[in-house]
């Protein structure tokens, strides 16, 4: 188990990753890019808000490594990012919960 500076040090690089999840309209933009990559438009139409919010917090998750972006043409396709996920999992990987709860719960 970690403790003290090692579990700060430990911590410290999710704590960003974790607060830009902490808000409805994120979650949301996650659970729309599950099912693949979408432009701006698409997103926000599924959000039912407006453009200038939805990139207010498409960005926060861009910077944060949840979502990534590419460009077509004139267009910008958002899509969600394994490693964030992972980095996540890899956190939790080296714990007793993990070996005893969600390993099995992934099978």
């Amino acid at each position: 188990m970690l403790t003290g500076i090692r579990l700060k040090e430990k911590t410290k690089l999710f704590t960003p990753k974790m607060e830009a999840l902490a808000h409805p309209h994120r979650l949301g933009i996650l659970h729309i890019l599950s099912y693949g990559e979408l432009p701006l438009h698409e997103i926000v139409a599924n959000l039912d808000e407006k453009e200038n919010l939805v990139s207010h917090h498409i960005k926060k998750l861009l910077i944060t490594g949840w979502v990534g972006k590419r460009a077509e043409g004139r267009q910008t396709y958002y899509f969600l990012k394994e490693r964030g996920f992972f980095e996540l999992f890899r956190m939790l990987i080296e714990t007793p919960f993990y070996r005893n709860t969600l390993s099995k719960q992934l099978k």
